[in-house]
């Protein structure tokens, strides 16, 4: 069987259909095309008229109306593309001399946009057509407004025709005394050109066949330009310097304002020009521009120069520098005398590292360090003889014990437990006027002991703590101990000691959380211990921080667990460093005698004297604390403020 292909009558009839249909193809896009171009046009002239009702609602008339595109495009009510034209999207033919007639009808403005009428003569628009409806003056071809010019002005007559302009009759007078009668037949235009300044009202009257007219305007001109009488820049060490101008338009129109500038003062737009103190930001040759009211500007050349005051922090990468500009003319100031805790300044140097004096010393651009002396300051210091482990605390303190006796633990549990705290108890002065409370916890909770000063209670109220039962509900324990701190008139040295082996189970931990929170706002150092099989989250959560809380795998543990306690809260020490050094007299470092250094809650621990030699400094055989060793190394930039370390001697 043979195969058949298209005959050629069947391929022109296949030609003609694919003709036919892109024809029709291309008459559908044409005709969808013209009518978005007709919709956006429609839409275009429904602008023009809603713009025009607006300017005419503005100006207050209810004169008729006769204007075109381009008068409401000079006015600002109609934005045009960069050449001040609009233009019609269907053909791109400029539409700015289309004129518009406007109405006042019925309490309303109404436009009309007249097609038939575009009133373009060689390529410009017919302004003698427009009829604003009122009588005007205008200045130098524009309206004229309220404010000062700098130049002269040539006034004339808006809002008549050309006509009835040549035929009229113009008096023209001012308060100044100028009279001008031009009769008809000649221009009606008035030449104002004063020599200075002018500042006055001129009145018109206008007569025509017609009608009489009466204008008054205030003109305002001024040529004399601003007067520079000083200029002052003070030295700021805050950072924000500015140049004080003061100058006067003598008897013009006033001063508008002041800028400074690498540049042309002409190339400055009015936002740039501030009051009389204008923001310095740069040096050397600038101009200091001054402006007046009618836009006149006086131009002064001046040479700031720009020093950098550097603190150079010998412990911090991060130096602070402030930059401070002066004029030659006006620089004698004092240099800055700066300041930063633990040290004392000493005196600013150049980079070759001259002393520097006055700013007559410094050249433009120029950059000068700070030098200093660490001052002798006075730090707390935990000084621990080596064999005085479980000596008394000599301060007055108040402390909390929190004691956990759930069916978790055991008698013999419970035994050391009471062992240690009459152990801990007996190392409390409640001479100095310490207290002790104590809070017992299980299913609920009680205050097992209010707080007291006495040995005696305290010990017997240890003695009379409940053998184990129960379950654990830390919340309860925590409520007690707010209902406690409530209670003591004085909560400085108040410490709370949490005790748990087990997990908080009766009540949510977030409550404990909370509860924990509202003890340490009181300003109560809270320490937890964790014995065995604990909830290490929540305690660890109670504990002021992660360095006050202990876990301990057996409760025989929890004797030198106080003592630990008991040494961190005795009475601190005030030391005097002399010449940035503290001296630590029969020193020892070990890992049972650690040197502990505490900033900001933070401990760093030195288990030999070896390990902090970088901190140290050894004068005949004495060791001391290098506090600027200390500042470098943690960079504190001088800050001792949360600073304080502990240290064991032997003797």
């Amino acid at each position: 069987m043979k195969n058949k292909g298209f005959t050629l009558a069947e391929l022109i009839a296949v030609i003609v259909i694919l003709a036919v249909l892109t024809l029709l193809a291309t008459g559908i896009f044409i005709n969808i095309q013209r009518s978005i171009l007709e919709n956006q046009y429609q839409n275009l002239v429904i602008d023009i008229e809603n713009r025009a009702e607006e300017y005419a609602e503005d100006i207050g008339t209810t004169d008729v109306l006769y204007i075109n595109v381009e008068y409401l495009i000079t006015k600002g009510y109609i934005q045009a593309d960069e050449q001040d034209k609009i233009y019609d999207p269907r053909d791109d033919s400029v539409m700015n001399c289309y004129m518009i007639h406007i109405i006042f009808e019925d309490g309303e403005y109404k436009a009309d946009f007249m097609e038939d009428e575009n009133l373009m003569t060689n390529g410009v628009c017919d302004e003698s057509s427009i009829d604003t409806g009122t009588v005007g003056l205008l200045c130098n071809g524009t309206s004229c407004n309220n404010g000062w010019y700098n130049d002269d002005l040539v006034l004339s007559i808006r809002g008549l025709t050309e006509e009835d302009l040549i035929n009229s009759q113009v008096e023209w007078t001012s308060l100044l005394g100028t009279y001008e009668l031009q009769e008809s037949g000649t221009e009606k235009v008035l030449e104002v050109n004063p020599s200075t300044v002018l500042n006055t009202t001129y009145n018109i009257t206008i007569t025509t066949p017609e009608e009489t007219y009466k204008i008054s305007q205030n003109i305002r001109i001024d040529k004399e330009f601003p007067v520079l009488i000083s200029s002052n820049l003070e030295v700021d060490y805050s950072g924000n310097q500015t140049l004080d101008i003061n100058a006067s338009d003598m008897g013009g129109s006033g001063m508008a304002g002041y800028a400074i500038t690498s540049g042309d003062c002409a190339s400055l737009n009015d936002s740039q020009y501030t009051s009389s103190s204008v923001p310095v930001t740069q040096n050397g040759i600038v101009n200091i521009c001054m402006k007046d009211n009618s836009g006149n500007v006086t131009t002064k050349e001046v040479f700031i120069n720009k020093v950098i005051f550097d603190y150079n922090n010998t412990s911090s990468n991060t130096n602070t520098e402030i930059p401070v500009y002066y004029i030659d003319e006006n620089a004698n100031y004092p240099l800055l005398d700066p300041e930063r805790n633990g040290y004392t300044f000493d005196s600013w140097v150049d980079e070759n590292g001259d002393r520097i004096y006055g700013f007559q010393d410094i050249s433009n651009n120029e950059k000068i360090e700070a030098t200093w002396d660490i001052i002798d300051i006075e730090m707390p210091v935990d000084k621990i003889e080596k064999d005085s482990k479980g000596a008394i605390i000599e301060n007055k303190v108040n402390l909390i014990l929190v004691v956990d006796y759930s069916s978790s633990l055991n008698s013999s549990n419970m035994r050391t437990i009471r062992s240690a705290a009459k152990e801990f108890v007996d190392r409390v002065s409640f001479e100095a006027g310490s207290t002790i409370s104590i809070v017992t916890f299980a299913t609920g909770s009680q205050i097992h002991l209010r707080p007291t000063n006495s040995a005696s209670q305290a010990l017997s109220a240890v003695n009379s703590i409940p053998e184990p039962t129960g379950m654990t509900n830390f919340p309860a324990a925590l409520e007690n101990v707010l209902s406690i701190l409530n209670s003591l008139d004085d909560l400085e040295n108040t410490y709370m000691i949490f005790m748990s082996d087990g997990y908080n189970n009766q009540r949510p931990d977030s409550e404990a959380y909370s509860l924990a929170n509202q003890i340490k706002s009181k300003g109560v150092t809270c320490y937890s211990i964790g014995i065995s099989v604990i909830d290490n989250t929540t305690l660890q959560n109670i504990a002021s921080t992660q360095q006050h809380y202990f876990y301990i795998s057996n409760f025989e543990l929890i004797y030198d667990i106080f003592v630990r306690i008991q040494e961190e809260i005795r009475e601190e020490v005030i030391y005097q460093s002399f010449d940035g050094l503290m001296e630590l007299p029969d020193l020892i470092i070990t890992a049972d005698f650690p040197f502990t250094i505490t900033i900001a809650s933070e401990d760093y621990v030195f288990n030999s004297k070896s390990s902090m030699n970088h901190l140290l400094t050894i004068k005949n055989n004495v060791y001391y604390l290098d506090l600027k060793k200390v500042d470098d190394f943690y960079k504190l930039d001088g800050d001792f403020t949360d600073f304080k370390f502990v240290y064991y001697y032997d003797t």
